[in-house]
Order: C-alpha cells, then structure tokens, then sequence
C-alpha cells in the first residue's frame, strides 16, 4: 500500500515510517524539508514539500503534522501551534476530497490534551473533552477531519497519551535530572499520568489501519500511574533515589499555563477500543516498558525497530 504521510520526520512518525516501509509498502512524506527524509525516514521514502508533488493514488494517509506543544505557551506561541495542526490537517482535507480515487483509511492525530484536568476520573473514548486551551485545540483539531467522515471516509483519531522513548520526548527530558539523583514528582505527584511505549504506539497506528478503526481511540498503555509512582519507577530503574520534588509554583513560573494542562493536569485513559479491537500490547506496565528502554543491553534505542505485527 502506498501511504502519505505529515510529521514523518518526527519522533513517532519515524518510527512509524521504519515500520511501514518494513511491510513491503511505499511512502510518501510531505515534509518542510524533503531533502531530509531520506535520512530520517528510509531510503525508499519518497520526500515533498506540497501535496501537487505526491505521485500516484494513496492507500492510506497518516496526519502527524504539528508544532511542538511542550515549550511554554504564549499568545503567538498558541497560535502557531493551533496554525501548524488545523491549517495543515483543513489543507490535507481538501486535498482528499479531490482525488479521483481518495484513501481508504485516514489516521490523524489528536491527543490526550482532549480530556483537560480530569482527576481520577477513568477516560474512556466515549468521555467528553474537557477544558482548557489543550482541549480546545484537540477538540479542533479531530472535527476538521468531519468533511472526510461525511464523505463516507475511514478515520481514525488517535488520542496520543505521553509517548516513553529515549529518542525524544519527556522522557528524554527528565533522564539528565533522575540519572543525577535530581529527579522526582511534580507538585503532590498525586495527579494520573496515562504514557505508552515507543513501539506500542507504532504497534497500535498500525493496527489501526489494518482493522480500519474508524472513531476515535486512546493511544495508551492499560496502566496509567501516578506521577509519584512514575517518578519512584524511573529513579528504581536507574538504580538512583527519588527525593527531590519540584513544587507546582516553580513549575507554574516556569512554564506558565503550560504546566497546569500538561505537567500537573491529572489524566487517567484506558485504552478501551484498543483492547476491544484485539491490540495486544508489548509494554502494558511502566516496569516493563522503562526496562525495556533503560536497561542496559536493552534493544537499541538508536535504530528504529522493524518488528511488525
């Protein structure tokens, strides 16, 4: 199958393009920098930098497209992130719309902002969103894929919980600190913290698209955990002490209204359609997962994986 792809070079979509090409099946990338794509995302990955360059009927269409969210918001800072997701998913929309012969599948992304600060309530997929400027964003970002819904489309909303890899991402951000003996809860630690494996996020988009999925979905691991139980799990693996605890005024100096909705918001997914739909996870515990990532001799955190399912 020949599949189109925006956000390819980044951290999920890399691992997802590795796979897919894996599978025997093309791809193309639209991308901001198409000379790159080669590097980043295969050989055989074919990169351009506007969607009259993509050759040939598509199969399937991933929309990963979308300025980083985790630096500290501002009123340009939300707009360019609001731009970078509904401006490119309206345009790849329209795009869809006018082919002879239009995918048969769409997976566009979402995310686990969709819910706001829910405390210990259990987020099903059939759970409302909630507040905030993530929420809203999020609740934008899936209805502009409506048009293609209504005109008789697949597509599947993936509701992306805290991504664990090395590569990139949070993890990757607190290792410096927890690998010094530095890290530890934020705020009370007390708020929910739903995440999931780099491989199982890949796992499950592929899935997806093979059992056409076609409704929004929680991309995350069965076991949400607290942010204390994270934090006493990450300095366990890495064999270092968990005593340091960053207050939730520091981090709201810090980062501003950033840190309420994403560092301290309390949400607790449950990956219901995923389970339902027969996805067997890899890495359905945090223990499980961070050994896998952090032990040493674990699989190289440095190439992508070419497992498939």
């Amino acid at each position: 199958m020949h599949c189109l792809i925006t956000g390819g070079t980044g951290l999920i979509g890399q691992l997802f393009c590795a796979q897919w090409l894996a599978r025997g099946n093309s791809l193309t990338v639209l991308s901001r920098s198409p000379d790159t794509v080669h590097r980043l995302c295969g050989e055989s990955a074919r990169g351009v930098s506007s969607l009259q360059q993509v050759e040939g009927p598509v199969d399937v269409v991933v929309n990963l497209a979308g300025e980083t969210i985790s630096k500290r918001w501002n009123r340009s800072r939300k707009d360019e992130i609001r731009r970078s997701r509904l401006e490119t998913t309206n345009t790849l929309v329209k795009w869809i719309l006018s082919q002879p012969r239009p995918p048969h599948y769409v997976l566009s992304g979402s995310a686990v902002g969709y819910y706001g600060n829910r405390g210990g309530d259990l987020l099903k997929e059939t759970s409302g969103p909630g507040g905030g400027f993530a929420a809203e964003l999020c609740r934008d970002w899936e209805a502009a894929t409506q048009p293609l819904q209504q005109a008789g489309i697949c597509v599947g909303t993936m509701r992306t919980a805290v991504v664990l890899s090395t590569r990139g991402g949070a993890l990757a951000q607190m290792l410096p600190a927890f690998r010094l003996g530095l890290g530890g809860p934020m705020g009370t630690g007390e708020h929910w913290l739903s995440w999931i494996h780099e491989d199982d996020i890949v796992g499950l988009m592929l899935h997806a698209i093979d059992r056409n999925i076609c409704q929004p979905f929680n991309a995350c691991s069965p076991e949400a955990v607290t942010n204390n139980s994270f934090s006493r799990l990450l300095a366990r693996q890495l064999h270092r002490p968990c005593v340091m605890r960053t207050p939730a005024w520091m981090l709201k100096l810090m980062f501003g209204e950033m840190a309420e909705e994403l560092l301290l918001a309390s949400q607790k997914m449950e990956p219901r359609t995923a389970l339902d739909s027969g996805y067997s996870f890899e890495y359905p515990t945090l223990e499980k997962a961070l050994a896998d990532l952090l032990s040493p001799g674990s699989t190289s955190r440095n190439t992508a994986h070419t497992r498939t399912r």
